[in-house]
């Protein structure tokens, strides 16, 4: 069964008769702050604009395709400008990822994991994630994007 919410498709990762109820994604910050998954992207996509290293890390987790959402539903992971008459994200408290993966809260495959921890040491100098690890055992789609990724945060153009 394929979950919405984390994107298991046949339970390697979540038990075989996971559903979106049991899924530690589903419904995960308390109705506290609602945050659209496409809207963020769109936000962290502008806010990236122009610094090479944020660009590749938002740039690698949109190519991913599951961590937006999943960042959209963990509201503790981004930060969020309270201010106005509603929440408003405007990035990704990368410390707090890195947190997070160390305390291996985040319900995930191993290449997910890795995916968003080499995104953190690509936007934050001081998550400091080795890269030997977090590359071994991606997969060719996975590594591709992640390839891109170094190559557009060292401010180079990324071959299409």
């Amino acid at each position: 069964m394929f979950c919405a919410h984390c994107g298991d498709v046949d339970g390697t990762e979540t038990g075989i008769d996971h559903d979106e109820r049991d899924c530690p994604w589903y419904d995960t910050d308390d109705g506290t702050v609602t945050i659209d998954a496409a809207e963020l992207a769109n936000i962290l996509q502008t806010v990236a604009d122009g610094i090479p290293a944020q660009q590749a890390a938002i740039g690698l987790l949109v190519d991913h395709g599951l961590w937006i959402k999943r960042l959209a539903e963990r509201p503790g992971l981004l930060l969020i400008d309270y201010s106005g008459p509603a929440p408003e994200p405007y990035g990704v408290d990368w410390l707090k990822v890195v947190e997070a993966l160390t305390a291996k809260d985040l319900p995930a495959s191993s290449g997910e994991l890795r995916i968003l921890a080499i995104a953190a040491s690509l936007a934050d100098t001081a998550a400091r994630i080795p890269l030997g690890d977090a590359v071994t055992g991606l997969d060719a789609a996975n590594l591709d994007r992640v390839l891109k990724a170094i190559t557009e945060a060292n401010g180079r153009p990324v071959a299409r």
